[in-house]
């Protein structure tokens, strides 16, 4: 039985991974799309940009991996039973314990994964996350280095940037000040770049020229400079970091969170679910593997019949993680909602092992099946008819 045991296996491991790299893709690929404003509108490097977006990973792995799972075991299962390899295992007369075990190994690596995610690297990724983001958003050079607007920096002092090239260095610069009542001073260079020090924030132009304007007799006086530094100290300020939510708190922070916490004072109940969702989750994605198992273990000739039964063991999974959604959303207030948590995947593997190991099978309805048979029947005529006509 170890040869069934590991041939099962590795496909089906295969195919979870392959799954969660797909679906981990896409999500963050929609998801880093969002973040595309840093480069475009803020002014920031491309570098920035996939360091932002990278910090996402963690916390979407961890809400793909359960659907992965699913995804894994019904096509494990049905390949092996288009192929008649599923036929031949029951008839062999294995016991179902050689089913259970490779799913049981694949879900708890799955689960090992989850736990690790949600426990430390999402919530630090997070934590990084909202960080960066504050940084960004709270930059002052952010809001001055936009191409082809003129920018107020402060009353009587105007900015304007024509271009701003990959590599930070600024085209076209042009700076009005006209914060003295006597005198308006006017900025052009051809290049120049922003230096951010320990000393302050300067803007650094080359090859430009400075026009002093007496506003009293409207003389003009100007003076040609290689290099010069305007201070630009006074109008940036370092962005504060916002209260962190729970997502973003270590789960050490949960387990004992800081009286002083604004956040924790507002909504500690959010802390307390929080808390029980990374716990639990894990468990969760234990049952995404084991319920379709119960369905799927037997062999099945007909194809409506798979199909109808496949749609069972998707519905059940699903009817589960609904309850552990509402639940968690119910724990912020109750006790009792927070034990179910644990408690309804708990019976819901309880059971589902049972049934695996005596061999039990959950057969769809015959109504269902022939309901089935009309809409693919119905379906398949009316797909002859547009062929038809076309």
């Amino acid at each position: 039985m170890l040869l069934i045991e590991n041939y099962i296996f590795r496909r089906m491991l295969r195919a979870f991974f392959l799954t969660l790299l797909v679906l981990s893709a896409t999500v963050w690929l929609s998801q880093a799309l969002r973040q595309f404003d840093l480069v475009a509108n803020m002014g920031q490097t491309v570098l920035t940009f996939v360091e932002v977006s990278i910090l996402l990973l963690p916390a979407l792995a961890t809400a793909v991996t359960p659907p992965s799972l699913l995804i894994a075991v019904i096509y494990t299962f049905r390949t092996l039973n288009d192929g008649s390899e599923l036929v031949v295992i029951n008839a062999s007369g294995a016991p179902q314990g050689a089913l259970l075990k490779p799913v049981l190994l694949t879900a708890l690596i799955a689960a090992i994964l989850t736990a690790l995610m949600t426990l430390y690297f999402s919530p630090l990724a997070l934590q990084k996350w909202r960080e960066m983001i504050t940084n960004v958003r709270g930059n002052f050079l952010t809001t001055i280095l936009r191409e082809g607007q003129f920018m107020s920096l402060a009353p009587n002092l105007t900015f304007h940037l024509s271009r701003r090239n990959t590599d930070g260095t600024l085209q076209g610069i042009f700076l009005s000040d006209g914060r003295e009542p006597q005198t308006t001073i006017t900025y052009l260079a051809e290049r120049g770049a922003v230096l951010d020090n320990p000393l302050g924030v300067f803007l650094v132009m080359a090859n430009g020229t400075i026009q002093k304007r007496d506003n009293k007799n409207n003389s003009i006086s100007i003076i040609e400079f290689s290099s010069y530094a305007f201070d630009l100290s006074s109008f940036s300020s370092q962005a504060s970091v916002p209260p962190l939510r729970p997502q973003e708190r270590s789960t050490a922070y949960l387990l004992n969170p800081s009286p002083d916490d604004k956040f924790f004072q507002k909504y500690p109940g959010k802390f307390r679910s929080e808390l029980h969702t990374r716990l639990s989750t894990p468990l969760l994605t234990l049952v995404f593997a084991i319920i379709p198992l119960v369905f799927l273990g037997q062999a099945e000739t007909t194809r409506q019949q798979r199909s109808a039964t496949i749609g069972m063991a998707v519905m059940a999974v699903l009817g589960i993680g609904v309850i552990d959604f509402v639940l968690a959303g119910a724990s912020e207030e109750s006790l009792a909602a927070a034990a179910l948590m644990y408690l309804v995947p708990l019976f819901a593997l309880a059971v589902s092992v049972f049934l695996i190991l005596i061999g039990k099978q959950p057969k769809p309805p015959e109504r269902l099946l022939a309901l089935g048979d009309i809409i693919s029947g119905r379906a398949r005529s009316l797909f002859r008819r547009r062929e038809a006509s076309a």
